[in-house]
C-alpha cells in the first residue's frame, strides 16, 4: 500500500508541475543550446557555485528579452543533475549587462547572488528562513538615500517602497524568495544600484524580479537551504564557450 500511495503522489506531482509549465529534464525538448547543470558540471559557467548545492539558473537568449528558462540543479557528488525546467519571465527590459543594473531601470541583474530568506503568505516548506507576511505594514525600502534602502523593515511604506502586504494580495508576493543583489551577505548596499529583487509568483514581465508559476517556485522552494544560489542572466553572460 505505501509502495503504491507514494507511485499516485509522485504521479500527481509531476502532473501539477507539467500543468505549470514544468518538464521532467529526461523528457525535456532543449530551447537553448546551453544545459546549466552540464555547464556547471563541466566548469563552464562564468560563476561558481560555491557552498551552493542547489542552483537556479534564469537564463534568457540575449539582451532585451523578458522571457528566461528556470532550471534547478542539484550537486550530486561532483556534477549537477537536473531538477525542473520551467517557463519564467524577467525585467520589462530584460536584463542589465553586469553591474549595469539601476533603481527603476526596469532590468534585471545579471549574475550569481545567493538565496537565504523567503517571505509569503504562508510557508510552502522550505528550509530557508520564512517570513509570514501580515495584512499590513510589511515594506521593502527602494527610497534612495533611506536607511532602509534595500530592507526589510515594519512600519508605514513610503510611497517609493515596496509594500510587501499589498503586493502579496494582490498575488505575485503569495510566495518569494529574497535575491541577495545589492545586500548582504553578498554585497553592501549601494544607494541606486537598484532594490527588491525577488523570485516570485508571476506569469509575464517584472520590474526586475524573477517570476514564474506558482507550483514551480514552491517546488523550488522546497528544496532550498541558506546560501543555494541563483545565476540569472543571458546565455552569452553566464557561460563559457
Amino acid at each position: 500500500m505505501r509502495s503504491g500511495f507514494m507511485r499516485v503522489t509522485v504521479l500527481s506531482t509531476v502532473a501539477m508541475l507539467v500543468a505549470a509549465g514544468v518538464h521532467a529534464p529526461q523528457a525535456l525538448a532543449r530551447e537553448k543550446a546551453e544545459d546549466p547543470c552540464q555547464a556547471l558540471s563541466q566548469g563552464k559557467t562564468r560563476y561558481g557555485a560555491g557552498a551552493a548545492r542547489h542552483v537556479v539558473f534564469a537564463v534568457a537568449a540575449q539582451y532585451g528579452t523578458t522571457e528566461v528558462v528556470v532550471t534547478e540543479c542539484v550537486r550530486t557528488g561532483r556534477t549537477w543533475k537536473a531538477l525542473l525546467t520551467a517557463p519564467g519571465h524577467v525585467g520589462r527590459n530584460g536584463y542589465a549587462e553586469p553591474g549595469a543594473k539601476r533603481e527603476g531601470d526596469g532590468r534585471s541583474p545579471t549574475g550569481s547572488y545567493t538565496l537565504t530568506e523567503a517571505f509569503g503568505e504562508a510557508d510552502p516548506g522550505t528550509r530557508l528562513p520564512y517570513r509570514r507576511l501580515r495584512e499590513s505594514g510589511d515594506c521593502w525600502g527602494s527610497t534612495i538615500g533611506d536607511r532602509r534602502y534595500n530592507r526589510y523593515y515594519r512600519g508605514a511604506c513610503l510611497p517609493a517602497d515596496e509594500d510587501l502586504s499589498r503586493i502579496m494580495a494582490s498575488g505575485p508576493y503569495r510566495q518569494a524568495v529574497v535575491i541577495n543583489y545589492n545586500r548582504p551577505p553578498d554585497s553592501p548596499v549601494v544607494q541606486g544600484n537598484g532594490s527588491a529583487i525577488f523570485m516570485h509568483v508571476g506569469a509575464g514581465q517584472t520590474a526586475g524580479c524573477v517570476s514564474m508559476a506558482r507550483p514551480v517556485l514552491e517546488s523550488v522552494m522546497r528544496t532550498l537551504r541558506p546560501h543555494d544560489r541563483i545565476m540569472m542572466g543571458t546565455s552569452r553572460a553566464l557561460f563559457r564557450a
